[in-house]
């Protein structure tokens, strides 16, 4: 693995604020040509630069304005496409969802692509802002994993494909579990588990992902909704509480490579960079279940260059281009001619660490879904910290 990649990544995991994927950026500026370039005709870009992996030259944009999360994508790959297609990729970055969602629904954004978690692709399609995708531009979704198709937000993949996909589980110090790591989520709700480790446990600082992990300890389901089991999930972290170092979804990275914190509540990519600078962190999905996530490409339905935005989703669906991005976010690949160009290193971190789910983990893992009445999360969750 390359250190400094890996060093690069840990300072920044101090600014990082969570969506579904971390994010560490101020609120994004628009496109340079906002309004105006989504009312002005594409112009064509170099014919000379284009390679057999640009789509049509002639129906190529010179520039494609990318809104995605921070660092989750390694810029070699805009370069790369803009040597190779002529088309110049200007990227901006968002910290949530909502404010991706935000932005398109002021209209004339100005973005081609942009990176919406699973619920939020179901949001926008629902509202219209999302562009049908035209499949004959995108010949490499033939090389995504049926595992990563037809997920409840976008049963026939009409508006997004996946991008990367990744899992929220239980990060350890394995010096602090001589006699092995946890298996359950007991080790960070029950009082005489967590306090052996008082002010050394964290949680994540978000109400679907900490509250979640309460209700599945408590038998019900990830996305549980009655107020009987939102009171007991309630309860349950108000009797953790007293005995955790806090709800950290910033910089607990850090933490855990530094072994001030034993055990967090953690993304499985985030376990994967603190194991890179600590081999005694691994990572583990409780047998109570874990969060699956995952993250999409989509067209807005406004997008003033689609067909360049279907050529660059294309490209990234490339197994070259695909792996490549893989051993920059440390996420999992849905695409499975790119799994098979992973490194060593990458299967060396990820499979040794527990980070990469087996078939039988697989099944234990819960999607979070954002609908009406999961508005009473927020109320829990209110009270929770109020306390």
């Amino acid at each position: 693995m390359n250190n400094s990649k890996f060093n690069r990544f840990l300072i920044l995991a101090a600014l990082l604020a969570l969506g579904l994927i971390v994010a560490a950026c101020a609120t994004p500026a628009a496109p340079a040509t906002e309004g105006e370039q989504a009312e002005a005709p594409a112009e064509a870009a170099p014919a000379e630069a284009a390679s057999d992996r640009c789509g049509d030259p002639s129906q190529l944009s010179d520039q494609l304005n990318f809104f995605n999360w921070a660092d989750y994508i390694d810029e070699d790959i805009l370069t790369q496409f803009e040597e190779e297609c002529g088309v110049k990729v200007v990227m901006d970055n968002y910290t949530t969802n909502e404010e991706l969602i935000a932005k398109i629904q002021a209209g004339n954004s100005g973005y081609d692509l942009v990176i919406p978690t699973d619920y939020a692709v179901s949001i926008m399609a629902d509202q219209g802002l999302l562009a049908e995708l035209d499949m004959d531009a995108i010949p490499n979704a033939a090389n995504l994993d049926d595992k990563t198709m037809g997920m409840y937000y976008d049963p026939e993949n009409k508006y997004s494909l996946p991008y990367q996909w990744s899992t929220t589980g239980l990060a350890y110090n394995a010096t602090s579990f001589p006699d092995g790591g946890p298996d359950s989520w007991a080790a960070v709700f029950e009082p005489e588990q967590v306090c052996q480790f008082k002010g050394f446990v964290s949680m994540l600082d978000d109400p679907r992902e900490t509250i979640g992990k309460a209700l599945m300890y408590l038998g019900y389901d990830i996305n549980e909704s009655s107020p009987e089991a939102q009171e007991e999930a309630k309860n349950l972290l108000l009797a953790q509480k007293e005995c955790i170092a806090g709800y950290n979804s910033e910089n607990y990275i850090q933490n855990l490579v530094n072994e001030e914190v034993v055990m967090a509540e953690s993304w499985a990519f985030a376990a994967a960079l603190a194991r890179a600078e600590n081999e005694n962190i691994f990572y583990v999905i409780p047998k109570e279940g874990g969060t699956i996530w995952q993250d999409n490409m989509a067209v807005p339905a406004d997008a003033p260059h689609a067909y360049t935005a279907h050529v660059f989703i294309n490209y990234l669906l490339d197994p070259e281009i695909g792996a490549q991005l893989t051993e920059w976010t440390f996420g999992f690949t849905p695409n499975k001619a790119a799994q098979e160009l992973l490194s060593d290193d990458y299967h060396t971190l990820m499979e040794d660490g527990g980070m990469l789910p087996d078939e039988e983990t697989f099944q234990r893992l819960h999607w979070i879904e954002r609908g009406p009445g999961t508005e009473i999360f927020n109320d829990t969750w209110t009270a929770v910290k109020a306390q």
